[in-house]
């Protein structure tokens, strides 16, 4: 099925009657130079939320009840929240409408702060503490894909129902770390487990990111999905 997009990205990230539009041209879902802006535009009035169309606000983002064992770290995350997705900077729209699937590329600067738990070892140290968290990520690059199948809904009218998602991530230029009350307060091993942190900020972001970004992928997936299953295709493109 070919069809164009009606408000540009409204096909993912839905508008309110409430909400003022920028101006955007219809795009083919094949032109990756058309839809790439106009997810631009969109991003952020997706990510401030849609109520009326299940849409929850994603920034900031609810992190709450995060907890992983990944490489002898036990680690939990309990109030978290994540903040910057509205700053998002989309750089390639691919949809393929013969495999019914869509990527967006995009980076952010984003932040995590919460009550975390760790316990065990991180890389070659060990490591306790209950305490605070403060974490930014500079440039951190995503590839979100969404698959999908056209079906009907109860009025016999057809939607876009996305069935699975894959995410790739990547923090390119920084990421620094911020634990407090680690090692009971030793303010020695703290310091220098900080330190360690710190200074090995990529190789801690690729090996212990993931349960994060899936736990975020996992939310903005779930809401759009929500999205869809109100929007008929035909209401938000041109068939």
């Amino acid at each position: 099925m070919v069809f164009k997009l009606t408000c540009l990205v409204v096909l993912v990230f839905g508008f309110t009657q409430s909400a003022v539009l920028p101006p955007v041209e219809k795009c083919q879902l094949g032109d990756s130079a058309c839809l790439t802006p106009a997810f631009q535009k969109m991003m952020p009035i997706f990510m401030v939320g849609i109520s009326e169309n299940n849409v929850e606000v994603l920034d900031p983002m609810d992190m709450d009840d995060l907890a992983f064992e990944l490489a002898g770290l036990q680690f939990t995350l309990k109030g978290g929240t994540l903040k910057g997705l509205k700053n998002s900077v989309v750089d390639n729209v691919d949809w393929d409408t013969k495999k019914k699937s869509f990527t967006v590329n995009f980076h952010l600067d984003v932040s995590v702060k919460g009550h975390y738990t760790a316990a065990g070892r991180i890389l070659i140290l060990p490591i306790t503490g209950d305490g605070q968290l403060r974490l930014k990520l500079k440039n951190l690059q995503i590839k979100l894909e969404i698959f999908y199948d056209i079906v009907k809904n109860a009025d016999g009218k057809d939607i876009i129902k996305p069935k699975k998602y894959k995410i790739d991530f990547e923090v390119v230029d920084h990421a620094h770390y911020h634990l407090t009350n680690l090692f009971n307060g030793n303010k020695e091993l703290s310091e220098a487990m900080l330190s360690f942190l710190n200074d090995n900020w990529k190789q801690i972001a690729d090996e212990f990111g993931g349960p994060m970004m899936d736990l975020a992928a996992k939310t903005l997936y779930k809401n759009v999905k929500n999205y869809f299953e109100v929007m008929p295709i035909e209401e938000i493109a041109s068939v």
